[in-house]
């Protein structure tokens, strides 16, 4: 024994007391302020339900992160936790040193429980270090804050969500339930208002609706939608208008919906995937927006010329970090917004995504002199475009002093199909070489890839080739 360290003497000590239930009960006001966040783990890897509800009973700093402990919600776990901020609150309890404040659900908070490890590795060193503190969240005094990100499925039935839903609804003046992050996937909007109203929208940071939703559901959940508003990303996905659908009433709908818009004073990032509404209604939406974005996705969106012409004259774009224009076809749309979009964020933009756009050579030739001043680009996508091996040359060119790139995805160059459209691998393999022989001459590449279309009337396969320092690997992807 007297050969064992001080930390390995106090884990044997910790273990022992988990040994005995009731003395560690006892124990519980008498223990120093240091062991909680050690002994709290070994009682939650062990499942000891009765020493965590004593243990949060009296938990001596403002915050839990039991989120962070645990991928998947327990729900004997979670009972244990709100059965001891019960007795915390009782009023025949007779607590002196609960002080819990805020109790976060999110996988999240790693931190705190890291940081009270090290603390305890410098307390049983021999020469003890400066003990570093938890960061310790401020809130109300008179309620708990719950916080948690939620996802509502299709029929939600999650026996996690709904006790921890009902349990905050039976103690609403004492506990106030923040939902940070919410993911909204149901198409019938009746199984998911329930849920909304036991929610404080206000507190809502990020959502995203991943659905299948008519204009009738579209219109009921717009409520909603403008109650949040500390909102920073919202992500919509999937929402188409029925057809037919009169001109009138969509310009009516778009109207609704970007009214919501306006009651979000701090968004910064808008993300729209195969959003039905936007043709020849684009400009409506960003109208609205209050403050600059920082982030702007318009993807699989079916877009007017004037709805591109309108996004270098919108001034809440003039700061954007993240461009995403991916499936946006711009064929038969002239360069030129595009360009002086990129003139206006050339300082800032970091991500610039024009996947899948139809680009051909005389678009990709317009872009390529700003596109070329854009020095703090870390990502860039061409992914499946029309460009010929000369462009593929001049754009490798023009990016070699973009030191900042740390992924590029480039299209495969024209000359890597046969005449049928069917990719020839060994010549594609030969021009990816060249390219990233030209481009090695010029910087050095952190990671670059280079992909076909798919190839084929029937076949789905594309040839891949990605290079990285020292390293480069050709494929199929199937």
């Amino acid at each position: 024994m007297s050969d064992m360290s001080p930390l390995r003497l106090l884990h044997l000590a910790q273990k022992s007391l988990l040994g005995h239930e009731a003395l560690t009960i006892l124990s519980l006001d008498q223990l120093p302020r240091e062991m909680f966040p050690s002994l709290f783990v070994e009682a939650f890897n062990r499942r000891l339900l009765s020493i965590l509800k004593a243990m949060v009973r009296v938990w001596p700093f403002e915050f839990l992160p039991l989120g962070a402990l645990t991928k998947w919600p327990q729900v004997d776990i979670l009972n244990a936790v709100l059965d001891g901020i019960d007795m915390k609150y009782d009023q025949n309890s007779d607590s002196r040193r609960g002080k819990l404040h805020v109790l976060d659900l999110r996988d999240a908070g790693l931190n705190f429980w890291n940081v009270w490890a090290a603390s305890m590795d410098d307390a049983c060193s021999p020469e003890p270090k400066l003990r570093r503190q938890p960061v310790e969240h401020k809130g109300p005094k008179s309620a708990l804050k719950v916080i948690t990100n939620i996802n509502l499925t299709e029929d939600t039935h999650d026996e996690f969500l709904t006790h921890l839903l009902q349990w905050v609804k039976e103690r609403a003046s004492l506990v106030h339930l923040c939902c940070h992050n919410l993911m909204i996937s149901p198409k019938n909007i009746h199984s998911l208002s329930k849920f909304l109203d036991s929610l404080e929208l206000g507190c809502i940071q990020e959502m995203q609706v991943d659905s299948v939703w008519q204009l009738s559901i579209l219109a009921k959940f717009a409520p909603y939608l403008g109650r949040m508003g500390s909102l920073h990303n919202l992500c919509l996905s999937y929402l188409w208008l029925p057809t037919p659908i009169t001109p009138e009433d969509k310009v009516e709908f778009n109207s609704h919906f970007s009214s919501k818009l306006a009651k979000m004073p701090h968004l910064r990032s808008l993300y729209m995937d195969s959003v039905d509404f936007l043709k020849d209604n684009l400009d409506q939406v960003l109208r609205c927006l209050k403050s600059p974005l920082e982030a702007l996705s318009v993807m699989n969106c079916l877009l007017s010329e004037s709805d591109i012409h309108y996004l270098p004259q919108c001034p809440k774009l003039s700061e954007l970090k993240h461009l995403h224009l991916s499936g946006v076809k711009l064929t038969y749309i002239s360069p030129e917004p595009l360009k002086v979009l990129l003139e206006r964020v050339a300082a800032t933009l970091m991500t610039l995504d024009l996947m899948d756009c139809e680009i051909n050579d005389s678009h990709l030739s317009a872009i390529l002199p700003v596109l070329s001043q854009c020095y703090q680009l870390t990502t860039l996508s061409f992914f499946r475009n029309r460009i010929s091996m000369a462009m593929m040359q001049k754009l490798v060119e023009h990016t070699g002093n973009l030191s900042a790139l740390r992924v590029e995805r480039y299209p495969a160059p024209l000359e890597s199909y046969d005449p049928q459209g069917v990719a020839q691998q060994e010549r594609f393999v030969h021009l990816c070489r060249e390219l990233m022989g030209m481009l090695k001459r010029i910087r050095a590449p952190k990671k670059v890839m280079f992909r076909t279309h798919p190839c084929g009337n029937s076949a789905k396969w594309m040839v891949f080739y990605q290079y990285e320092p020292n390293f480069y690997k050709c494929y199929l992807l199937e």
